[in-house]
C-alpha cells in the first residue's frame, strides 16, 4: 500500500468549489482519494494506492493542486 498527502491553503474561500471539484472523494478498486476540510481555506487530500506504480500513474489530483500554487491561488504542500 502507498499513499499520498495533500495539505494546502486556499488565498480565498471561495476557491473551495475549484478544490471540491480536483479532489472529490473517489473509492475505486486499487485506487481511494478523500478531501477533508480543515477550516474556512484549509484542507488536505489523501491518496491512498494499492502500489507504487499506480501512485507513479495517478498524478492528475497532484498536478492540479500544484496548478492552483503556480497560479498563486493557493499554497500546496506534497
Amino acid at each position: 500500500m502507498y499513499g499520498r498527502n495533500i495539505n494546502f491553503t486556499l488565498l480565498a474561500p471561495s476557491l473551495w468549489a475549484v478544490v471540491q471539484a480536483i479532489g472529490s472523494n473517489v473509492e475505486e478498486e486499487k485506487y481511494k482519494r478523500m478531501l477533508f476540510k480543515t477550516g474556512d481555506n484549509n484542507g488536505f487530500i489523501i491518496e491512498v494506492f494499492e502500489n507504487i506504480n499506480i501512485a507513479g500513474k495517478k498524478i492528475e489530483t497532484m498536478k492540479a493542486m500544484q496548478g492552483l500554487s503556480e497560479q498563486a491561488m493557493a499554497k500546496v504542500s506534497i
